[in-house]
């Protein structure tokens, strides 16, 4: 049998013993490039969660076999949200995965996998597809540029641990939960805050369409029950906001993690020393509630880039956003 000889085919009910090869190795990603937690139980909450969403998506992922081995995982996921919030069929390329060692092997396999899917998407009628794979994740971003994909941004996602952070209880501010009557408020202050992100780089979405998101998300934010919306109050006006949820990893790690979703100051109060108080605020806020922060910004925001540097943060990881539109 030719090592090129790869059968790729929809996924049909391989076991998680079948997908652990695909981890033996892996070092990729929040929890297995952090070397403070055990590398063997990163993997295996990797491969779990790939197999959870495979039993999801199995119509719409596809594996790689050379006999009875799985060489390699490539998993689509249709976003309902972002479908019905921009009119066309929005999908994300949620995993790839390939264990073969040597980089051009590798590369041919996560190939035939994005071949696959990418048949797939044109059958389907796909308008657009979203992929954000490791930067040490070389064959998988060319493979996916070889499929017309194209750098968007690149992302890195910081970390600080709550447990070494002393009490600092703040004197001049506030930090409180956003009542419902400040969605509008928030809202003017999410508007233009984010213009280094994905959305505004890609001139195929309606900078008036983005706008409009991210008021969205500041509303379903503080509606909702898995979100939680913090603000910071000082001198009785709100300066800034910050969402985030709560990850309980205590099974794998026996900790649990606050995931920051977005945070701003209003426009007219950047530059006057509230960001410290924010991101501080924030973190003494959820000490309670967590063990370890986890706070993912692009590159490009520069400011928010340096305040993480400042306050201690750590990068664990960086990945690239691949953009690809199929109309």
């Amino acid at each position: 049998m030719s090592r090129y000889d790869v059968q790729v085919t929809r996924y049909s009910g391989q076991s998680q013993e079948d997908l652990s090869e695909l981890f033996f190795e892996y070092t990729n990603g929040r929890y297995c490039a952090d070397w403070s937690l055990d590398v063997r139980v990163a993997q295996r909450l990797e491969r779990e969660r790939l197999f959870a969403f495979l039993q999801r998506n199995a119509a719409s992922s596809w594996v790689a076999m050379q006999g009875g081995r799985v060489l390699g995982v490539l998993g689509l996921q249709k976003s309902v949200w972002d479908t019905v919030f921009w009119g066309i069929n929005y999908i994300s390329v949620d995993h790839l995965y390939s264990c073969a060692l040597e980089e051009d092997f590798k590369k041919y396999i996560m190939g035939k996998l994005v071949d696959a899917a990418d048949e797939w998407c044109r059958d389907e009628k796909v308008d657009f597809a979203q992929a954000r794979p490791d930067v040490f994740d070389l064959p998988g971003i060319q493979a996916l540029e070889d499929h017309g994909f194209r750098y968007i941004e690149t992302t890195v996602t910081n970390s600080y641990d709550l447990r070494r952070m002393a009490e600092c209880p703040a004197v001049d501010y506030l930090i409180r939960n956003a009542r419902p009557d400040e969605v509008n408020l928030l809202a003017g202050i999410a508007r233009d805050a984010f213009p280094t992100h994905r959305f505004y780089a890609d001139k195929r979405f309606p900078k008036e369409k983005v706008d409009a998101m991210y008021w969205e998300w500041i509303r379903s934010s503080v509606e909702s029950t898995a979100w939680t919306t913090i603000v910071l109050e000082a001198e009785g006006k709100v300066r800034g906001y910050f969402v985030y949820r709560i990850e309980d990893l205590t099974d794998y790690f026996g900790l649990r993690f606050v995931k920051w979703r977005s945070a701003a100051l209003a426009p007219n109060e950047i530059g006057k020393g509230y960001g410290v108080p924010l991101f501080q605020g924030a973190m003494q806020y959820v000490r309670g509630q967590a063990e370890v922060v986890d706070s993912g910004l692009t590159i490009r925001n520069v400011r928010s880039f340096n305040l993480h540097n400042k306050l201690g943060f750590r990068i664990l990881c960086s990945s690239v956003t691949l953009h690809k539109w199929y109309s």
